[in-house]
């Protein structure tokens, strides 16, 4: 390998000097110039670029996995289905479950006591208030379940909408308002 330095002449030109032939050789006569008129490095705040590009690159990457969670979220769970807990107590649990985006469909709901699975059926119960309130095509939205008999003791009852999406693939449960928390003093039936 050869050592190549570079100097400038009287006249302001680059001249290369190669030591073995001791030839100096006017920049103009080169295709390229050994020694940049830019002080090396050529960007200045290489650091501070860097550090600019990786942020960069971390946010486009933030705004990435973010739209994929919310495409996921929507795929997965229905925004559209409202409902609400009204009562839960040793006899029953009720309350209704509508799906606004098809307010004629029957929602199916499943009823958990103390995060246990205890039944499960379609939202098809007499419930005029929620076709009154605008939120149904029909009186059909309601649920009741028969509280299965229990040890006495504190519980709290939780309903969820399944939602199947994904061709049916996937299914999803969505909470119905908020859960209700019930007292049973001595067994039921």
């Amino acid at each position: 390998m050869r050592d190549v330095r570079g100097t400038r002449n009287e006249s302001g030109e680059n001249e290369v000097i190669a030591p073995s032939s001791a030839k100096t050789i006017p920049s103009s006569q080169k295709t390229f110039s050994a020694i940049p008129d830019v002080p090396f490095p050529l960007i200045p705040d290489s650091r501070n670029w860097l550090t600019h590009l990786l942020i960069a690159k971390s946010f486009l990457e933030t705004l990435f996995v973010a739209s994929l969670a919310v495409f996921f979220y929507y795929q997965t769970f229905n925004v559209h289905i409202r409902g609400s807990l009204d009562a839960a107590d040793a006899r029953s649990v009720a309350g209704w479950a509508v799906d606004e985006r098809e307010p004629q469909r029957r929602v199916v709901v499943q009823l958990y006591i103390n995060d246990r699975f205890m039944a499960s059926r379609e939202a098809d119960a007499f419930r005029p208030d929620v076709l009154a309130a605008g939120r149904a095509a029909d009186e059909k939205h309601g649920f009741v379940f028969d509280t299965p008999t229990l040890p006495p003791g504190e519980y709290e009852a939780r309903v969820y909408a399944l939602h199947e999406s994904g061709g049916d693939v996937r299914r999803a449960l969505q909470i119905i308002g908020r859960p209700l928390k019930f007292q049973i003093i001595h067994e039921a039936r």
